[in-house]
């Protein structure tokens, strides 16, 4: 594979998301409209006259029809302009660059606990089926996977807070208080991350050249490690991939439980204040990291299977 295939293969990439973030804006302009509630009404208070709530809608824009109010936020897009917060009064992309480092933060210390704990019980559970270890590995994946993330992290608070007072409930600024928030994302991360790893290696461990392997008399760790998990790497790299785009906007529930001041905290906050332009800005900017992250993703896989090398060298020989 050459660089300019490469290079070919994420600029045809981002075209084709061009047509899916159009799609995405328009779907979340029409329902943030019809969100009950009138932001003019909240931000001249509830006392305030209707003459002067009419005022603030014209400041606004929100007295223009709603065709008129969508191609002045798509002008202004173009501008690179996400608008401004009606709650804060500052521009929508100053509130998330100052959120955004907090979700990512979080985002990969669960990722790191998820990887760190599932790739391990998916290997034994692909490796030993049918023993003691490799139930309990199916067991705590299926948990993982079905247990409700904001249950799970109101019970951690009772325990580790509320009874054992070891770790802060609430909040951010010491490395302390990502513990609980990073652990509850970390379970549902890690029961995927099991599933998928047990099954690409069950396939892997069943390939003929894993026979081949054995029959030359390879330890089964390096059979395991070294041929196994290597060829089974394309899925499992694949749902990390996609988790940490998915942890972006998934940790909403995470945040608010835990009050950590991420982007999943702010969007709530501006869904109840009905702030339209700080709303539409988090979940164009949440789909936008997920687009980039899936071009990653699929980089990734060339450099780590050659058969997709390989498809992407012959495709830049027909162009």
């Amino acid at each position: 594979m050459t660089i300019m295939s490469l290079s070919k293969y994420v600029l045809m990439r981002l075209i084709h998301a061009i047509p899916t973030l159009i799609g995405i804006v328009l779907i979340m302009f029409i329902l943030v409209r019809v969100l009950p509630g009138d932001p003019a009404r909240l931000i001249a208070g509830m006392e305030a006259t209707e003459e002067d709530v009419q005022k603030i809608r014209e400041i606004l824009g929100l007295n223009k029809p709603l065709h008129e109010q969508f191609i002045d936020y798509i002008s202004s897009l173009l501008k690179g302009d996400l608008g401004t917060s009606l709650k804060f009064g500052t521009p929508v992309i100053k509130e998330i660059m100052a959120r955004f480092p907090y979700t990512v933060q979080l985002a990969i210390v669960a990722e790191l606990f998820a990887v760190l704990i599932g790739i391990p019980l998916g290997i034994i559970s692909a490796v030993k089926p049918y023993t003691k270890s490799g139930y309990v590995s199916t067991i705590i994946s299926l948990i993982g996977s079905s247990m409700p993330i904001y249950w799970l992290g109101l019970m951690l608070i009772y325990l580790f807070s509320v009874h054992l007072r070891l770790l802060p409930s609430h909040g951010a600024g010491t490395p302390r208080h990502i513990i609980l928030p990073a652990i509850t994302l970390a379970v549902l991360l890690m029961g995927n991350i099991v599933r998928i790893t047990r099954t690409a290696m069950i396939e892997s461990l069943e390939s003929n050249y894993i026979t081949t392997a054995r029959a030359k008399g390879l330890s089964e760790k390096i059979v395991v490690y070294r041929h196994a998990l290597k060829n089974a790497a394309i899925p499992i790299v694949t749902i990390m991939g996609l988790q940490l785009g998915s942890l972006m906007g998934g940790a909403i529930l995470t945040e608010s439980v835990f009050a950590w001041p991420g982007l999943g905290l702010l969007l709530v906050d501006s869904i109840f204040f009905r702030d339209y332009p700080l709303i539409q800005g988090i979940i164009l900017f949440f789909a936008t990291v997920f687009v980039i992250l899936n071009i990653i993703v699929d980089v990734i896989y060339a450099l780590i299977d050659p058969r997709v090398r390989e498809s992407l060298w012959m495709r830049e020989q027909r162009l």
